[in-house]
Protein backbone atom coordinates (compact mmCIF):
# COMPACT_ATOMS: atom_id res chain seq x y z
CA UNK A 1 0.00 0.00 0.00
CA UNK A 2 1.46 3.47 -1.51
CA UNK A 3 1.49 6.07 1.39
CA UNK A 4 -0.23 9.09 0.70
CA UNK A 5 2.27 12.02 -0.29
CA UNK A 6 3.23 14.64 2.36
CA UNK A 7 2.37 18.06 2.40
CA UNK A 8 4.13 20.89 0.68
CA UNK A 9 6.55 22.60 3.28
CA UNK A 10 5.03 26.15 4.16
CA UNK A 11 5.97 28.93 1.82
CA UNK A 12 9.20 30.46 3.13
CA UNK A 13 8.70 34.26 4.11
CA UNK A 14 9.55 37.51 2.02
CA UNK A 15 12.46 38.77 2.43
CA UNK A 16 12.06 42.55 3.90
CA UNK A 17 12.90 45.69 2.35
CA UNK A 18 15.55 46.95 4.48
CA UNK A 19 18.87 44.99 3.70
CA UNK A 20 20.57 45.92 7.03
CA UNK A 21 17.31 43.75 8.20
CA UNK A 22 17.96 40.71 6.20
CA UNK A 23 22.20 40.46 6.83
CA UNK A 24 20.82 39.64 10.88
CA UNK A 25 18.53 36.95 9.61
CA UNK A 26 21.65 35.12 7.55
CA UNK A 27 22.72 32.29 9.56
CA UNK A 28 26.46 32.76 10.50
CA UNK A 29 28.20 29.00 9.90
CA UNK A 30 31.73 27.68 10.17
CA UNK A 31 33.66 27.68 7.18
CA UNK A 32 36.39 24.99 6.52
CA UNK A 33 39.62 25.86 8.23
CA UNK A 34 43.01 24.43 6.73
CA UNK A 35 46.00 26.90 6.98
CA UNK A 36 46.48 26.14 3.77
CA UNK A 37 49.05 29.04 4.00
CA UNK A 38 50.74 27.43 6.63
CA UNK A 39 50.82 23.87 5.49
CA UNK A 40 51.88 25.14 2.04
CA UNK A 41 54.65 27.54 2.65
CA UNK A 42 57.50 27.66 0.01
CA UNK A 43 60.58 25.80 0.67
CA UNK A 44 62.82 28.77 0.96
CA UNK A 45 60.05 30.91 2.80
CA UNK A 46 60.99 31.92 6.51
CA UNK A 47 59.23 28.97 9.50
CA UNK A 48 57.23 30.88 12.10
CA UNK A 49 58.70 30.77 15.50
CA UNK A 50 56.71 29.86 18.53
CA UNK A 51 58.70 29.12 22.16
CA UNK A 52 57.02 26.55 23.95
CA UNK A 53 57.36 26.36 27.52
CA UNK A 54 58.90 22.51 28.38
CA UNK A 55 57.55 22.79 31.78
CA UNK A 56 53.97 23.22 32.29
CA UNK A 57 53.76 22.87 27.92
CA UNK A 58 52.31 25.89 26.96
CA UNK A 59 53.00 28.49 23.33
CA UNK A 60 54.16 32.09 24.01
CA UNK A 61 54.47 34.45 21.28
CA UNK A 62 52.84 35.82 18.43
CA UNK A 63 52.13 32.94 16.57
CA UNK A 64 50.76 30.99 19.48
CA UNK A 65 47.10 31.14 18.18
CA UNK A 66 47.82 29.97 14.73
CA UNK A 67 49.78 26.81 16.40
CA UNK A 68 47.18 25.78 18.21
CA UNK A 69 44.99 26.18 15.33
CA UNK A 70 47.00 23.96 13.28
CA UNK A 71 47.52 21.31 15.33
CA UNK A 72 43.90 21.08 16.21
CA UNK A 73 43.24 20.47 12.19
CA UNK A 74 46.34 17.81 12.12
CA UNK A 75 44.41 15.72 15.27
CA UNK A 76 41.04 16.39 13.52
CA UNK A 77 42.40 15.20 10.33
CA UNK A 78 44.74 12.11 11.84
CA UNK A 79 43.11 10.69 14.84
CA UNK A 80 39.92 8.31 14.76
CA UNK A 81 36.94 10.30 16.16
CA UNK A 82 36.20 7.11 18.41
CA UNK A 83 38.88 7.54 21.27
CA UNK A 84 37.27 9.35 24.01
CA UNK A 85 40.56 11.41 25.21
CA UNK A 86 44.07 11.74 23.83
CA UNK A 87 45.63 9.40 26.28
CA UNK A 88 43.44 6.56 25.07
CA UNK A 89 45.22 7.41 21.22
CA UNK A 90 47.83 4.85 20.38
CA UNK A 91 51.38 6.01 21.04
CA UNK A 92 52.32 4.97 17.39
CA UNK A 93 49.72 7.03 15.89
CA UNK A 94 50.93 10.18 17.91
CA UNK A 95 54.54 9.12 16.75
CA UNK A 96 53.49 9.36 13.08
CA UNK A 97 51.68 12.65 14.04
CA UNK A 98 54.50 13.93 15.94
CA UNK A 99 56.74 13.53 12.62
CA UNK A 100 54.06 15.20 9.96
CA UNK A 101 54.15 18.03 12.34
CA UNK A 102 58.22 18.21 12.27
CA UNK A 103 58.14 18.02 8.44
CA UNK A 104 56.52 21.49 8.42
Amino acid sequence: MATPPASPPPPLPLPPADASASLSMLKCTRKATRLRSLATRPLGAERLVVNVDPAIGKADGPYKKKLRTYLGIIARDKVDMTYETWKKVPAAQKDLIWKDIQVF
